[in-house]
């Protein structure tokens, strides 16, 4: 009898491990496109009510020189005599529209004026919506955070332009699930 309740509890708790984990596995979730908005869009649901995340985790960047320090978000470290300021996205870190600009989608991952835009790529991610950046480097690209110009790379791959915005699969299951119930019919009716 003791065996079998510790074999039960084992598989008790192997279970809620494997579920509390499975919900943050990239495979959980899917990119979101220009397709699945002008979808969203047709359905009239408002892009303010999804709920976003990054599927990379972002590292930004910000050489505060000998300028006086001052940092409303994220960590100052000093490297090679100076002060970076620096924020860390960890991947699948969830966020909320701000606002819409055409094509392009302000998210934001934190309170505050620190929102980072993501929109339709170019050649194979034209589809995908990828983190805008300007003046791209060696898999990095300036981008515009807390009001202040940060360098953006990628901490989980080599160039920032894979950084997709995605939204997990099962809020799409149920915006896509349509459903009806019939009240059956009788015979001379």
């Amino acid at each position: 009898m003791r065996r079998i309740l510790t074999v039960i509890l084992c598989f008790t708790s192997l279970t809620l491990l494997f579920s509390c984990s499975s919900s943050r596995k990239l495979s959980n979730y899917v990119p979101f496109t220009r397709d699945l908005r002008q979808k969203l869009e047709k359905e009239n649901i408002d892009l303010k009510q999804v709920q976003f995340y990054v599927d990379q985790k972002l590292v930004l960047n910000r050489n505060m020189g000998d300028q006086k320090l001052v940092v409303t978000s994220g960590v100052v470290k000093m490297e090679n005599g100076k002060y970076v300021n620096e924020v860390v996205i960890p991947q699948l870190t969830p966020g909320i529209l701000q606002e819409t600009d055409n094509d392009r989608l302000m998210v934001s991952f934190e309170k505050g004026s620190n929102q980072l835009a993501f929109g339709p790529g170019s050649g194979y991610t034209i589809n995908n919506y990828v983190l805008y950046g300007t003046q791209w480097q060696n898999g990095t690209a300036q981008v515009n955070y807390d009001s202040e110009k940060f360098r953006a790379r990628c901490g989980t791959c080599s160039d920032v332009a894979s950084a997709l915005l995605v939204i997990r699969k099962k809020e799409l299951d149920k915006w896509e699930r349509k459903s009806r119930t019939v009240t059956g019919r009788t015979v001379g009716k």
